[in-house]
């Protein structure tokens, strides 16, 4: 009795590390790659007011061409 008590323990904690790891290892992907695409965020429904930093732009400087 005392193995198979022993065996579910590690199973549990076996499958809940693993859960743990690819919880962290997503958090990792989205803070570095998928937080910049539109379209994912739209997908997991985090579309805020605000966009992020990276995707506000600035007025582009335009050089007028002078032609002779």
């Amino acid at each position: 009795m005392k193995e198979v008590i022993l065996a579910v323990i590690t199973f549990v904690c076996s499958v809940i590390l693993v859960f743990v790891f690819v919880l962290f290892c997503w958090y990792i992907v989205w803070k570095c790659c998928l937080s910049k695409f539109r379209f994912v965020r739209e997908l997991l429904g985090g579309m805020s007011d605000s966009p992020p930093a990276s995707e506000i732009r600035q007025p582009s400087k335009t050089r007028k061409i002078r032609r002779e």
